[in-house]
């Protein structure tokens, strides 16, 4: 259920929120109080975003950010906190994603793979470095990663994505301990096969999405919807005690 006042003087950075998942958290965010950063290299996608929010009521400004680049994720910290007073969540979405290769792993090149981990990785490493700084200046802070089921299951054809993806399960372990004593909170969640614009152009014969259909116990094609309250719930102080952990949202795909 939303609560209207669960993000309530929050300063919230939500990367990749120009669309799919990462709108639907930035919004879900702001209807709920929070004063969102639509941080996205897309700007047209990014703006349209924050019109939204506005326009039901709630408060969001856009950077432009190439997570990729440390000047871009710094820029991006500085702006946020210069318009909304510091930095309280991170919520890293921003992943290369739409449009990447389907391919087995011996037709995959080096442009593939660097580019995967420049974005996936060091992305999410250098918006974690950018904003750490002002949560230490708070003595508090959450950090919310957001890896997928591709980490633990091991599908193929996707093997730079699901390494990418991988890291990011491990990165969210290491530095929750790194961070906690601070008070800064890390913790992720891996998100399955949720049918997005973007994924409707990876998967392109509606056939092949069916079949991911077929491998989860509930028979529900998975929708950003039904993601995002667990993302929220994290991000929020009610998880508190949540620390280090990878919460899987995937109508029971991955099994025990």
């Amino acid at each position: 259920m939303s609560r209207p006042d669960r993000f309530v003087g929050k300063s919230v950075i939500v990367t990749g929120a120009g669309q799919g998942l990462g709108r639907v958290y930035a919004e879900g965010i702001a209807a709920e109080g929070g004063s969102v950063v639509v941080a996205d290299i897309n700007d047209v996608a990014g703006k349209e975003t924050v019109a939204r929010i506005v326009e039901a009521g709630g408060r969001a400004m856009f950077v432009h950010t190439d997570i990729s680049s440390r000047a871009g994720t710094e820029e991006l910290a500085r702006q946020t906190a210069a318009e909304f007073g510091g930095i309280d969540i991170l919520l890293n979405n921003a992943a290369m994603y739409d449009g990447m290769a389907m391919a087995p792993f011996t037709e995959l090149d080096e442009t593939d793979w660097d580019r995967m981990f420049a974005v996936n990785v060091r992305g999410t490493w250098n918006c974690c470095k950018a904003v750490v700084p002002y949560m230490r200046e708070r003595g508090t802070g959450t950090i919310v990663n957001i890896a997928s089921t591709t980490a633990l299951i091991g599908p193929p054809l996707l093997l730079h994505y699901t390494a990418t993806k991988g890291a990011i399960v491990a990165l969210t372990r290491a530095l929750a301990n790194e961070l906690g004593e601070e008070g800064i909170r890390v913790t992720g969640c891996s998100p399955g096969v949720t049918y997005t614009q973007a994924t409707n152009n990876i998967l392109g014969d509606p056939v092949l999405g069916d079949i991911f259909v077929e491998m989860q116990a509930v028979k529900k094609k998975l929708q950003p919807e039904d993601v995002a309250p667990l993302v929220l719930f994290l991000c929020s102080d009610e998880a508190g005690m949540i620390v280090g952990q990878n919460y899987v949202v995937d109508g029971g795909w991955m099994k025990p």
